[in-house]
């Protein structure tokens, strides 16, 4: 069995995590100032629950300011090939979304960029991190049943594919105030504990990092929102999370470990499906959280409710990485 990692890998990881929420919390109130004063306000869907027209001019782009802090973080703690390749996922991540919140608060698309376009972006997105967690050297994944496998040149078509999946799934998430932070903090949570469990140290303080300026930014996205994360936040989040799975050797977990994530694009894919093929609708709404507030569950209870699955798959997951990473082929 690997041996529990030591003490004061724990005490930094909790400090770094620690000071990243301290300065979020102090920094998002001039952030939610400057964006009102620029103007950049959420557009609401059509097809959104009718409670959501009061959202309509919240300040958006709220993720740039936790994709600063763990930029930061790294600047100032490590800089090293590892940690590089989180961050760029997370830059590239940040900047698709950038674009399409432009487009939306400028008017300059029916909500965003085109569908096409923004897959496009992200393909291209995915490939580049996929060249970076190479170069980064981490081929290696634990595989149930197989131990330590190295994927080489595979890992980044594989990466590709997850990056464009995750940034999808957590972007179709962020429809109820705090829920995708939520659920993408209590992964984060489940990485680090991973990533310090197989001594990977700039992935784990990185997702420290980062989930420190996640629950600052939850501070204020806690309904009713004063800020929202707009796809510059969900995507950068769903990048850097494959990302860090993949430097701690867990991306075959990651659909377990974003269960939420995949259940929201499933019930997408199953209503539009059913629309389109036989004119009805499975779901009030989609994706499944605006069904489950047709239904008249209120957005605080819905994330509740959302993020205990969260946490309970995630749970799972690190259980089932501590048994793979016993494997004699573990580092």
């Amino acid at each position: 069995m690997p041996r529990a990692p030591g003490a004061r890998r724990v005490i930094h990881v909790i400090a770094v995590g620690v000071i990243c929420f301290a300065a979020g919390v102090a920094l998002y109130p001039l952030l939610v100032t400057a964006l009102v004063r620029a103007g950049a306000g959420q557009r609401v869907r059509e097809y959104n629950p009718s409670s959501h027209r009061v959202k309509a001019g919240t300040p958006t782009m709220g993720g740039i300011l936790f994709c600063l802090i763990a930029v930061a973080a790294w600047l100032i703690m490590d800089r090293g090939r590892a940690g590089f390749a989180v961050v760029f996922a997370l830059v590239a991540g940040a900047g698709v979304g950038l674009l399409d919140d432009l487009a939306n608060v400028r008017g300059l698309g029916p909500l965003g960029l085109a569908v096409r376009q923004k897959l496009v972006l992200q393909g291209v997105a995915g490939v580049l991190v996929g060249f970076a967690v190479h170069a980064a050297g981490a081929t290696a994944q634990n595989l149930p049943g197989f131990g330590l496998v190295d994927l080489g040149w595979t890992i980044v078509p594989i990466c590709a594919i997850a990056v464009v999946a995750t940034t999808n799934a957590v972007n179709l998430t962020d429809g109820v105030d705090g829920l995708a932070a939520s659920c993408v903090a209590i992964a984060l949570a489940g990485t680090i504990a991973v990533g310090l469990q197989v001594r990977a140290p700039a992935p784990t303080l990185l997702a420290a990092a980062l989930l420190g300026g996640l629950a600052a930014f939850l501070v204020y996205n806690w309904h009713p929102a004063r800020i929202f994360m707009g796809d510059t936040g969900a995507l950068a989040l769903g990048a850097a999370l494959t990302a860090i799975c993949v430097e701690v050797r867990m991306l075959w977990l990651l659909p377990l470990l974003g269960i939420v994530f995949a259940v929201e694009t499933a019930s997408v894919a199953v209503n539009v499906t059913a629309i389109t093929r036989f004119g009805r609708r499975i779901f009030r709404s989609s994706p499944i959280h605006h069904h489950f507030e047709e239904l008249g569950i209120r957005e605080e209870r819905l994330v509740l409710l959302f993020s205990g699955t969260a946490l309970v798959a995630t749970v799972l997951s690190v259980l089932l990485m501590h048994g793979v990473a016993g494997s004699p082929l573990s580092p």
